[in-house]
């Protein structure tokens, strides 16, 4: 036990999260959300707003979100998106993530549990976001893309350590629960899920892409290896998570965001993406690092 806590202490001591790999991943996370809000429009955002009293999903916690306070008159439903988007464009621009991490968090939570047509990025982001809290509370820098010249405080280092390891946990959870939920599926374990994910009315894949692809679609043993390859990538990206070393964290970065780059296109679900990789980016940094200054 005293070892573990030993090297739990050690590994908080030696933690400075605060370099490209963190900018680059609040910035992707906060460019999901703006594709969301500068590419949606209101009733595909909120598709129950005919009705009563609302228009959204305001009940329980949800009446705290901005867009549940602002209303949904036309005027509320334009404030809360320009607040929204002022909000994300600061983090994208690394502008002060002290002071922008708190707002980032309350963007992603208000749309998150006030839009009905979620597509599962907006709930990744929501707690993406509140696990940056204590990562960037501690970060006086003006911009996140500036080197630190001085050490983050010993305080500030235990819960960015925490954060990471919660962070890695999440991604843990996300890919797991995305492998179990195929292998439960009939498609998925007999090879043909893939061609039912290409011809969806809603994510399927576009036309043109569908008629490329239809040879494989035609062949069982290629579609087969195309279905299970995904299975395969999500299981390679959680081993390359937990397994310790830089390289197979570098190698499960590479599978994960070539996926989410092919769910994005393919699927027409880039916000999604854009988070998971966001996600990805962050969670992949080593977590034991030597401070500035030291």
């Amino acid at each position: 036990m005293n070892t573990l806590a030993s090297r739990v202490a050690l590994v908080a001591e030696h933690t400075d999260p605060r370099g490209r790999a963190l900018a680059v991943g609040r910035s992707l996370i906060a460019a999901g959300g703006l594709v969301v809000l500068l590419f949606s429009p209101d009733t595909a955002l909120f598709d129950d707003l005919v009705w009563p009293p609302d228009g959204m999903r305001c009940s329980g916690v949800r009446a705290a979100a901005l867009w549940c306070l602002a209303g949904s008159s036309d005027h509320g439903l334009l404030l809360s998106r320009v607040i929204s988007i002022a909000v994300l464009l600061l983090v994208l621009s690394g502008f002060s993530p002290r002071w922008t991490c708190i707002p980032h968090w309350y963007v992603a939570f208000s749309l998150g549990v006030s839009s009905t047509t979620a597509n599962g990025g907006e709930s990744v982001a929501q707690i993406a976001t509140v696990l940056l809290i204590p990562i960037c509370l501690g970060d006086s820098r003006l911009w996140q893309w500036t080197s630190p010249t001085s050490p983050l405080p010993p305080a500030w280092r235990g819960s960015a350590a925490a954060a990471l390891l919660a962070t890695r946990g999440q991604l843990v959870v996300i890919y797991l629960t995305a492998v179990v939920s195929k292998l439960m599926d009939p498609f998925w374990r007999n090879g043909t899920a893939l061609r039912n994910v290409a011809a969806d009315p809603l994510f399927g894949f576009p036309h043109a892409v569908r008629q490329l692809l239809q040879p494989l679609f035609d062949a069982p043993p290629l579609l087969a290896a195309a279905t299970w390859s995904v299975i395969g990538v999500q299981m390679l990206v959680v081993a390359g998570i937990v397994a310790p070393g830089r390289g197979r964290a570098r190698i499960a970065l590479v599978l994960g965001v070539c996926l989410h780059l092919a769910i994005g296109v393919l699927m027409n679900l880039l916000s999604f993406g854009l988070i998971m990789i966001g996600l990805l980016v962050i969670g992949l940094v080593p977590i034991r690092s030597r401070p500035p200054g030291t």
